[in-house]
């Protein structure tokens, strides 16, 4: 399903075009109702800072997972960058309807309080203008803010979490390029600041390329999750339960693991494919 060179010059031209596009060939898969209010139902927190650990001996020292990006020498490429983009359904719970652009505004409630999807156009006043291409990839890897506030974990950073490096800095080029549009979003109002964010597993430099280790990598930046996966009191997903359906409104997002249960146990590889390449189902 990857765009060819001439699709992406074309995304690159009129990037807020691909989110209406994306927005619309996935209407039936209920991108745009995951953008709706949402209530979520109750849990705990699972967000959890991890600390990096250095052994001086001949074992291999830790990993550190949660430490923000520093600005290095890689640069995104925006046209590719605009597959990703189309990847993560255009970062559909941004989409402004009435503006035609990521704008946001959208509003998420639940017993965590109010969250409002933020502006994620190039306005320097009331969007990401000003943030660098670092900046935003630790915003989309570890939810941090340019000024090391927290976001909220409704916001889809876990899933995001495992961007390989150069597509988040693609992604984030792209991001860069997306029209200006003026639309000051309200702040978010929480009953409780947001803990910290900190990885599993470190992202990988490269994505993979092909199997089913390629997939898992599409499904998790795809944030099928987002619909998909039950969440907690706080409104992030409960990953115990990754993919086995999820309240919408006066709707359920089926169970899409492989569990006897979910209608999506009995479909083949060539049914599912064909699925959502047309959003047509027996």
């Amino acid at each position: 399903m990857h765009l060819n060179e001439k699709q992406a010059r074309r995304w690159h031209s009129a990037a807020w075009q691909v989110t209406i596009a994306v927005v619309a060939l996935l209407a039936l898969a209920t991108v745009l109702v995951a953008c709706a209010p949402v209530t979520a139902p109750a849990g705990e927190a699972a967000a959890t800072e991890t600390a990096a650990t250095e052994v001086a001996t001949e074992a291999p020292a830790e990993e550190t997972t949660a430490a923000p990006a520093e600005e290095i020498a890689m640069v995104g490429d925006p046209e590719r960058g605009g597959y990703i983009f189309a990847v993560t359904t255009g970062c559909g719970c941004h989409f402004n309807r009435d503006l035609a652009a990521p704008a946001g505004g959208n509003k998420f409630e639940g017993p965590f309080g109010v969250v409002y999807a933020s502006n994620i156009t190039s306005d320097a006043e009331t969007g990401i203008g000003t943030w660098s291409e670092t900046d935003i990839v630790n915003a989309l890897r570890l939810g941090v803010r340019p000024d090391g506030s927290q976001l909220h974990p409704i916001m889809p950073y876990m899933a995001y979490s495992n961007l390989a490096d150069q597509d988040a800095y693609d992604l984030a080029a792209a991001l860069k390029m997306v029209p200006p549009v003026v639309n000051a979003v309200p702040a978010s109002e929480l009953a409780a600041a947001p803990a910290p964010f900190a990885p599993a597993n470190p992202p990988p430099a490269t994505a993979p390329t092909e199997g089913v280790e390629r997939g898992a990598y599409i499904v998790a930046v795809a944030n099928c999750g987002r619909c998909h996966t039950p969440r907690g009191e706080n409104g992030a997903p409960d990953m115990a339960r990754f993919l086995a359906g999820a309240p919408m409104q006066d709707t359920i997002a089926p169970n899409l693991t492989p569990h006897e249960s979910s209608s999506i146990s009995f479909l083949t590889e060539a049914e599912i494919a064909s699925f959502l390449l047309t959003g047509v189902y027996d």
